[in-house]
Protein backbone atom coordinates (compact mmCIF):
# COMPACT_ATOMS: atom_id res chain seq x y z
CA UNK A 1 0.00 0.00 0.00
CA UNK A 2 1.28 3.52 -0.76
CA UNK A 3 2.19 6.16 2.08
CA UNK A 4 -0.31 8.79 2.67
CA UNK A 5 0.99 11.97 1.41
CA UNK A 6 -1.56 14.49 3.46
CA UNK A 7 -3.20 14.17 6.84
CA UNK A 8 -6.90 15.55 7.68
CA UNK A 9 -8.05 15.65 11.65
CA UNK A 10 -12.00 16.04 11.96
CA UNK A 11 -13.06 17.77 14.66
CA UNK A 12 -14.10 14.24 15.95
CA UNK A 13 -10.56 13.57 16.36
CA UNK A 14 -10.78 11.01 12.84
CA UNK A 15 -7.86 10.68 11.21
CA UNK A 16 -8.37 10.63 6.98
CA UNK A 17 -4.88 9.48 5.34
CA UNK A 18 -5.05 10.99 1.82
CA UNK A 19 -2.53 10.12 -0.94
CA UNK A 20 -2.17 13.02 -3.34
CA UNK A 21 -2.69 12.43 -7.23
CA UNK A 22 0.94 12.99 -8.28
CA UNK A 23 2.34 14.78 -11.48
CA UNK A 24 2.12 11.66 -13.34
CA UNK A 25 -1.45 11.20 -12.54
CA UNK A 26 -2.24 14.83 -13.67
CA UNK A 27 -0.62 14.82 -16.33
CA UNK A 28 -2.35 11.83 -17.82
CA UNK A 29 -5.78 13.20 -16.69
CA UNK A 30 -4.74 16.18 -18.78
CA UNK A 31 -4.02 14.48 -21.80
CA UNK A 32 -7.29 13.19 -21.89
CA UNK A 33 -9.28 16.00 -21.09
CA UNK A 34 -7.05 18.10 -23.98
CA UNK A 35 -7.92 15.47 -26.40
CA UNK A 36 -11.51 15.33 -25.49
CA UNK A 37 -11.53 19.19 -26.01
CA UNK A 38 -9.79 19.31 -28.74
CA UNK A 39 -11.83 16.39 -30.53
CA UNK A 40 -15.26 18.45 -29.63
CA UNK A 41 -13.62 21.70 -31.34
CA UNK A 42 -12.80 20.20 -34.11
CA UNK A 43 -16.60 19.10 -34.64
CA UNK A 44 -17.31 22.43 -34.32
CA UNK A 45 -14.76 24.16 -37.13
CA UNK A 46 -15.71 21.34 -38.86
CA UNK A 47 -19.17 22.26 -38.70
CA UNK A 48 -18.80 26.40 -39.58
CA UNK A 49 -16.67 25.04 -42.29
CA UNK A 50 -19.27 23.40 -43.63
CA UNK A 51 -22.00 25.60 -43.12
CA UNK A 52 -19.37 28.46 -44.75
CA UNK A 53 -19.83 25.79 -47.89
CA UNK A 54 -23.12 25.63 -47.95
CA UNK A 55 -23.77 29.08 -47.99
CA UNK A 56 -20.75 29.29 -50.95
CA UNK A 57 -22.79 27.24 -53.10
CA UNK A 58 -26.30 28.89 -52.33
CA UNK A 59 -27.62 31.34 -54.83
CA UNK A 60 -27.51 33.94 -51.70
CA UNK A 61 -26.60 37.47 -52.53
CA UNK A 62 -22.87 37.83 -52.48
CA UNK A 63 -23.84 41.04 -49.22
CA UNK A 64 -25.85 37.92 -47.54
CA UNK A 65 -23.40 35.56 -47.68
CA UNK A 66 -20.59 37.80 -46.11
CA UNK A 67 -22.85 38.24 -42.99
CA UNK A 68 -23.45 34.84 -42.77
CA UNK A 69 -19.83 34.14 -42.50
CA UNK A 70 -19.06 36.41 -40.35
CA UNK A 71 -22.33 35.05 -38.24
CA UNK A 72 -20.52 31.79 -39.08
CA UNK A 73 -16.96 33.21 -37.37
CA UNK A 74 -18.72 34.53 -34.46
CA UNK A 75 -20.54 32.00 -33.29
CA UNK A 76 -17.56 28.86 -33.86
CA UNK A 77 -15.43 31.37 -32.25
CA UNK A 78 -17.85 31.50 -28.68
CA UNK A 79 -18.73 27.82 -28.53
CA UNK A 80 -14.71 27.17 -28.77
CA UNK A 81 -14.27 29.38 -26.15
CA UNK A 82 -17.53 28.09 -24.06
CA UNK A 83 -15.91 24.65 -24.55
CA UNK A 84 -12.33 25.19 -23.18
CA UNK A 85 -13.66 27.87 -20.57
CA UNK A 86 -16.69 25.71 -19.29
CA UNK A 87 -15.05 21.96 -19.67
CA UNK A 88 -13.06 21.69 -16.38
CA UNK A 89 -15.99 24.04 -14.35
CA UNK A 90 -18.55 21.69 -15.68
CA UNK A 91 -17.61 18.68 -15.27
CA UNK A 92 -15.63 19.47 -11.86
CA UNK A 93 -18.45 20.71 -10.30
CA UNK A 94 -21.23 18.13 -11.55
CA UNK A 95 -18.98 15.42 -10.85
CA UNK A 96 -17.95 16.50 -7.67
CA UNK A 97 -14.61 17.16 -8.42
CA UNK A 98 -13.76 14.96 -11.43
CA UNK A 99 -13.35 15.44 -15.03
CA UNK A 100 -13.52 12.63 -17.56
CA UNK A 101 -9.37 12.60 -17.84
CA UNK A 102 -9.95 12.34 -14.17
CA UNK A 103 -11.94 9.69 -14.10
CA UNK A 104 -9.75 7.69 -15.84
CA UNK A 105 -6.71 8.58 -14.17
CA UNK A 106 -8.75 7.92 -10.85
CA UNK A 107 -8.21 11.20 -9.28
CA UNK A 108 -10.29 14.05 -7.78
CA UNK A 109 -10.43 17.59 -6.41
CA UNK A 110 -11.52 18.06 -3.12
CA UNK A 111 -11.43 20.96 -0.67
CA UNK A 112 -8.14 21.16 1.68
CA UNK A 113 -10.49 20.30 4.80
CA UNK A 114 -11.44 16.76 3.08
CA UNK A 115 -14.81 18.25 2.32
CA UNK A 116 -16.03 17.68 -1.55
CA UNK A 117 -15.00 20.53 -3.86
CA UNK A 118 -17.86 23.51 -4.04
CA UNK A 119 -18.76 25.57 -7.03
CA UNK A 120 -16.67 28.34 -5.80
CA UNK A 121 -13.51 26.59 -5.79
CA UNK A 122 -14.25 24.98 -8.79
CA UNK A 123 -14.76 28.73 -10.58
CA UNK A 124 -11.65 29.70 -8.67
CA UNK A 125 -9.25 27.00 -9.33
CA UNK A 126 -10.29 27.06 -13.42
CA UNK A 127 -10.24 30.84 -13.60
CA UNK A 128 -6.28 30.68 -12.60
CA UNK A 129 -5.97 28.06 -15.27
CA UNK A 130 -5.24 30.00 -17.87
CA UNK A 131 -2.13 31.33 -15.81
CA UNK A 132 -1.29 27.73 -14.87
CA UNK A 133 -1.37 26.87 -18.37
CA UNK A 134 -0.22 29.60 -20.70
CA UNK A 135 1.13 28.10 -23.57
CA UNK A 136 4.86 27.30 -23.91
CA UNK A 137 5.35 27.49 -20.41
CA UNK A 138 2.57 25.81 -18.21
CA UNK A 139 3.76 27.82 -14.95
CA UNK A 140 1.65 25.76 -12.76
CA UNK A 141 4.17 22.84 -12.34
CA UNK A 142 6.12 25.10 -10.70
CA UNK A 143 3.93 25.32 -7.64
CA UNK A 144 3.63 21.82 -7.87
CA UNK A 145 7.50 20.96 -7.82
CA UNK A 146 7.61 23.79 -5.04
CA UNK A 147 4.20 22.98 -2.57
CA UNK A 148 4.50 19.58 -0.67
CA UNK A 149 1.06 19.37 -1.04
CA UNK A 150 1.66 19.69 -4.96
CA UNK A 151 -0.71 22.48 -5.80
CA UNK A 152 -0.62 24.01 -8.89
CA UNK A 153 -1.49 28.19 -8.26
CA UNK A 154 -5.30 27.44 -9.03
CA UNK A 155 -5.24 25.04 -6.21
CA UNK A 156 -3.65 27.44 -4.01
CA UNK A 157 -6.39 30.27 -5.03
CA UNK A 158 -9.04 27.84 -4.16
CA UNK A 159 -7.59 26.12 -1.23
CA UNK A 160 -8.52 22.90 -3.15
CA UNK A 161 -5.73 19.37 -3.66
CA UNK A 162 -5.89 17.05 -5.81
CA UNK A 163 -5.73 13.21 -4.60
CA UNK A 164 -6.05 9.67 -5.60
CA UNK A 165 -9.37 7.94 -5.77
CA UNK A 166 -7.61 4.01 -6.53
CA UNK A 167 -10.24 1.82 -4.71
CA UNK A 168 -8.32 0.15 -2.14
CA UNK A 169 -8.42 -3.44 -1.77
CA UNK A 170 -10.13 -3.43 1.78
CA UNK A 171 -10.46 -6.69 3.32
CA UNK A 172 -14.14 -7.54 4.54
CA UNK A 173 -13.55 -10.81 5.99
CA UNK A 174 -15.01 -11.69 9.52
CA UNK A 175 -17.16 -8.87 9.29
CA UNK A 176 -20.53 -9.65 11.20
CA UNK A 177 -23.40 -7.08 10.25
CA UNK A 178 -26.12 -6.85 13.10
CA UNK A 179 -28.60 -4.26 12.00
CA UNK A 180 -31.12 -4.06 9.61
CA UNK A 181 -30.20 -4.00 6.18
CA UNK A 182 -32.45 -1.12 5.09
CA UNK A 183 -30.60 1.98 4.47
CA UNK A 184 -32.38 5.43 4.18
CA UNK A 185 -32.62 6.07 0.20
CA UNK A 186 -31.16 9.67 0.28
CA UNK A 187 -27.93 8.70 2.29
CA UNK A 188 -26.03 9.95 -0.54
CA UNK A 189 -22.55 7.62 0.12
CA UNK A 190 -21.07 8.65 -3.37
CA UNK A 191 -19.25 11.71 -0.79
CA UNK A 192 -17.30 8.83 1.12
CA UNK A 193 -14.23 8.69 0.02
CA UNK A 194 -12.35 5.28 -0.52
CA UNK A 195 -10.19 6.28 2.84
CA UNK A 196 -13.08 6.76 4.64
CA UNK A 197 -14.69 3.34 3.71
CA UNK A 198 -11.49 2.11 5.24
CA UNK A 199 -12.35 3.82 8.46
CA UNK A 200 -15.77 1.99 8.88
CA UNK A 201 -14.68 -1.54 7.85
CA UNK A 202 -11.70 -1.24 10.29
CA UNK A 203 -13.82 -0.38 12.82
CA UNK A 204 -16.41 -3.03 12.16
CA UNK A 205 -13.99 -6.04 12.09
CA UNK A 206 -12.17 -4.19 15.36
CA UNK A 207 -15.43 -3.70 17.51
CA UNK A 208 -15.41 -6.78 19.18
CA UNK A 209 -12.11 -6.37 20.97
CA UNK A 210 -12.38 -3.03 22.04
CA UNK A 211 -13.87 -2.18 25.33
CA UNK A 212 -17.17 -0.92 25.46
CA UNK A 213 -17.08 2.28 26.52
CA UNK A 214 -13.82 2.65 23.74
CA UNK A 215 -16.41 1.04 20.91
CA UNK A 216 -19.21 3.58 21.86
CA UNK A 217 -17.18 6.35 21.54
CA UNK A 218 -15.46 5.28 18.43
CA UNK A 219 -19.16 4.42 16.96
CA UNK A 220 -20.01 8.45 17.94
CA UNK A 221 -16.77 9.60 16.38
CA UNK A 222 -17.33 7.83 13.11
CA UNK A 223 -21.21 8.83 13.38
CA UNK A 224 -20.80 12.67 14.04
CA UNK A 225 -18.05 12.83 10.77
CA UNK A 226 -20.36 10.96 8.82
CA UNK A 227 -23.74 13.09 9.94
CA UNK A 228 -21.74 16.36 9.29
CA UNK A 229 -20.05 15.06 5.69
CA UNK A 230 -23.80 14.07 4.60
CA UNK A 231 -25.61 16.75 5.49
CA UNK A 232 -27.54 14.94 8.14
CA UNK A 233 -28.89 16.73 10.83
CA UNK A 234 -29.74 13.72 13.05
CA UNK A 235 -30.70 9.75 12.56
CA UNK A 236 -32.48 7.62 14.81
CA UNK A 237 -30.37 5.29 15.04
CA UNK A 238 -27.71 4.12 17.74
CA UNK A 239 -24.05 5.31 16.78
CA UNK A 240 -23.17 2.02 16.20
CA UNK A 241 -26.15 1.11 13.75
CA UNK A 242 -25.89 4.19 11.76
CA UNK A 243 -22.06 3.47 10.97
CA UNK A 244 -23.42 -0.42 10.16
CA UNK A 245 -26.10 1.11 7.57
CA UNK A 246 -23.10 3.60 5.78
CA UNK A 247 -21.11 0.39 5.14
CA UNK A 248 -23.75 -1.44 3.55
CA UNK A 249 -25.07 1.82 1.61
CA UNK A 250 -21.64 2.30 0.26
CA UNK A 251 -21.49 -1.60 -0.93
CA UNK A 252 -24.65 -1.46 -2.51
CA UNK A 253 -23.34 1.39 -4.31
CA UNK A 254 -20.67 0.31 -5.56
CA UNK A 255 -22.42 -3.13 -6.68
CA UNK A 256 -24.63 -0.95 -8.53
CA UNK A 257 -21.85 0.85 -10.25
CA UNK A 258 -20.38 -2.17 -11.79
CA UNK A 259 -23.49 -3.57 -13.12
Amino acid sequence: MNKPDYLISTPENVDLHLELAGLGNRIMAALVDRSLIGAVTLVVVAACIGGAIAVDNSPLPADTKTLIYYYLVGIGLLLIFVINAGYFIFFEGTWRGQTPGKRVAQIRVIEANGQPVGWSSVFIRNLLRIVDELPGIYLGIIPMMIDKNERRFGDLAAGTLVIRERLQSISTGNLQITSDSTVEPLVDTGQISPDEYGLLVNFLKRREILTTTKRQQLAADLADHFLQKLGMINQADSPEVFVEKLYIAYNKRADLSAE
